[in-house]
């Protein structure tokens, strides 16, 4: 069994042919509980956002490991995927409790996994477990606190809807005008899906939809502010799902994981709002605050 889990995860095995109903029934069911959870905020929130970073390092670990692969193990998996957890719960809840405390749990956390690979025997034997969990600590502990620094600020809800719903906008936008239109490969050697098109569509549409959602949620930054950050928006979001099909075709799988129908692994659901979140929270404090 424990084989099996293994190889779809490395795989990315099992999603359905049907590529967007599947997305579609995983919005039905995803979309209100994440709309209830921004909306409840506080511990609700914070466990929510710490699940799902949780999720995330899991599949990252399991590509950059080799799917359990690894000159230590601990109970059948790389002993870094277990420091790594705890090391991205402790940034979580730091981030929980504001940005001071959160820059302290980071450089405790990169002063642990320092320790951590000082009780190798040998370096070269060390050095190719630490980097991993580095990567881990920087994409999942670094950029995904910014989910929950977010939700604390003034108007934090409308705030972290902006983010993560303008993130997916521009995902989606980009996969229907792709699936539709798309004829000319965007990046072939990262990921052969995306096209120019695809990508021009969900940075126009993306853009759009971060304007609608400024005005749905009552946000309502003035209209060229929001005109400014819209596109710029779209953009942090499309790099950063190119940035995690280059993670995705180095490790040698398709998908994250096959946890979500229609849209692979959670890391597959987090690549562009993990890129969003920090410029959101940034724009806030140095444009609007």
């Amino acid at each position: 069994m424990r084989a099996t889990i293994l190889a779809r995860l490395r795989t990315g095995g099992g999603a359905p042919a049907d590529g967007l109903w599947a997305r579609t029934l995983s919005a039905l069911v995803g979309v209100p509980l994440l709309l209830g959870l921004v909306h409840l905020g506080g511990v609700a929130y914070a466990l929510g956002a710490a699940a799902v970073l949780a999720a995330g390092t899991l599949e990252l670990l399991a590509a950059l490991y080799g799917a359990g692969r690894g000159p230590l193990r601990l109970w059948g998996q790389p002993a870094p995927a277990y420091l790594a957890l705890a090391l991205v719960g402790l940034l979580a809840a730091a981030a929980y409790h504001g940005p001071p405390w959160w820059t302290g749990a980071l450089a405790l956390s990169l002063a642990l996994s320092f320790l951590w690979a000082l009780t190798a025997p040998r370096p070269a034997q060390a050095l190719p477990l630490w980097l991993p969990l580095v990567a881990t600590l920087a994409y999942l502990g670094l950029l995904g606190g910014h989910l929950l620094l977010l939700r604390r600020l003034p108007g934090g809800e409308e705030w972290t809807l902006l983010a993560i719903f303008g993130a997916f906008s521009t995902d989606t936008a980009a996969y229907l005008v792709g699936r539709s239109l798309g004829r000319r490969p965007l990046a072939p050697h990262l990921s052969p899906g995306k096209t120019w098109e695809g990508t021009l569509g969900g940075l126009l549409l993306g853009s759009l939809g971060a304007v609608l959602i400024n005005w749905a949620t009552g946000l309502r930054l003035p209209p060229a502010e929001i005109g400014a950050l819209a596109p710029l928006l779209a953009t942090a979001a499309t790099l950063g799902d190119l940035c995690e099909s280059f993670l995705k075709r180095g490790a040698g799988i398709k998908d994250a994981s096959a946890a979500i129908p229609g849209h692979g692994g959670f890391l597959d659901r987090l690549d562009s709002v993990l890129f969003v979140a920090p410029l959101v929270y940034y724009w806030s404090l140095w444009v609007s605050g």
